[in-house]
């Protein structure tokens, strides 16, 4: 018979015994080379941009709507401030803007599809651009199964997809687990311009991906 002191301590290794250790994550350089090189081929997207914060200049708290490079850059879909909300469209260089109460108002607009989709956008760049980056963990967030990539961004690259960043940025990258890996989710934290300020996060969802 086994002493009470010995069955204890058997149990436990049976269990340590049958646990298996998680598999290793694939290094960030590898996700974000395959990353970058499927994106540089998307045409066509669905893109959800939530915002915590407010910056200086730019008060949107939600962007929503479908892009492509077709056609001279054509983007359509929704936009929420702070103090208002409208529907809008972008041909080319030119941007148009309908509120609620049906009043337009169109003109020139830096914002243009190409500034952020095709193989020379800025998210391109973005993803190119990481700083020390690490595979942080394996997570489903918005049913998309994916790696985290953390890592740190240059002013002036992150300051080419919004204008009012003065400093680095830290940003989390999400590379999906499925083949072709995908670029398909992205979390930017822009540091406060001053000390009074709060960090402003962003959080971008990329789906929908079409060459």
């Amino acid at each position: 018979m086994l002493s009470r002191r010995v069955l204890p301590a058997l149990l436990l290794l049976g269990l340590v015994g049958g646990c298996t250790a998680a598999p290793p994550l694939p290094a960030a350089d590898g996700l974000l080379a395959a990353a970058k090189s499927n994106f540089a081929k998307v045409t066509s997207l669905h893109f959800s941009v939530g915002v915590n914060g407010v910056l200086p200049g730019l008060p949107m708290t939600k962007l929503v709507g479908n892009a492509t490079l077709q056609s001279g850059g054509q983007a359509s879909g929704s936009a929420e401030f702070t103090d208002r909300s409208f529907s809008f469209t972008v041909s080319g260089h030119i941007a148009t803007a309908k509120d609620a109460k049906g009043r337009e108002t169109s003109g020139p607009t830096p914002f243009t599809v190409d500034r952020f989709l095709g193989p020379h956008g800025g998210l391109i760049r973005l993803l190119d651009s990481l700083q020390q980056p690490k595979t942080e963990i394996r997570e489903t967030i918005q049913h998309i199964d994916g790696y985290r990539v953390g890592g740190t961004v240059p002013q002036a690259v992150a300051a080419k997809l919004v204008p009012q960043i003065h400093a680095d940025v830290n940003v989390k990258i999400w590379v999906t687990v499925a083949e072709p890996r995908r670029f398909a989710r992205m979390w930017l934290q822009v540091p406060p311009a001053t000390n009074r300020d709060s960090p402003v996060m962003y959080e971008v969802l990329l789906t929908d991906q079409q060459p």
